[in-house]
């Protein structure tokens, strides 16, 4: 009677099989040398095309999302230069034109891409918006129609609203930023 451990029996296949694989003359436990070079050279062919094609769809789609918000990024620096300006000046509703303008784009940007926070944006431009000072009220203070502390505290609220929308305007392209690059 034979008695076979599994260990032998899985020995002797293995065996069997890599003789049929390299010819029934090649000695057996050995692979031959060029064979070995073969595959390790093909897996790092494999491995690092894969990489660089990987690597280059993700290239591609950040160029692609560039292209997106390219002029969205623009449209805001383009506002951050008007509200410097503002912020320099007693705003008076004559001066919100441009403003406005910027701001119904904005409001498009914000549509097309809502995952943007572009809506803290359109909210503190909204409330600057709102807080003009009054027409002509150099000649209203002068007359003593209007309180001095009235018009201070709307030129406060300006300048809290105008610092409110550069603040989310800087948020929102770093966030244009981090998705870019």
């Amino acid at each position: 009677m034979n008695h076979c451990s599994a260990s032998q029996l899985a020995e002797n296949a293995s065996s069997s099989c890599a003789r049929l694989i390299l010819g029934n003359d090649a000695p057996q436990g050995t692979f031959p040398s060029t064979w070995t070079w073969t595959a390790v050279v093909g897996l790092a062919t494999l491995i690092i095309s894969t990489y660089f094609s990987i690597d280059q769809v993700r290239k591609s789609k950040r160029a692609k999302q560039t292209r997106l918000f390219q002029s969205d990024y623009e449209l805001l620096n383009e506002t951050v230069v008007l509200l410097d300006k503002l912020a320099g000046i007693p705003v008076q509703k004559a001066d919100l034109a441009r403003l406005g303008e910027l701001l119904s784009r904005i409001k498009q940007a914000e549509r097309r891409f809502p995952e943007l926070p572009l809506g803290t944006v359109v909210a503190h431009i909204d409330t600057y918006k709102k807080i003009p000072l009054p027409d002509d009220f150099h000649r209203k203070l002068v007359g003593k129609r209007i309180l001095l502390d009235e018009l201070l505290d709307l030129s406060r609220q300006q300048g809290a609203a105008i610092t409110g929308a550069l603040a989310a305007i800087a948020a929102v392209q770093n966030e244009i930023d981090r998705r870019t690059t």
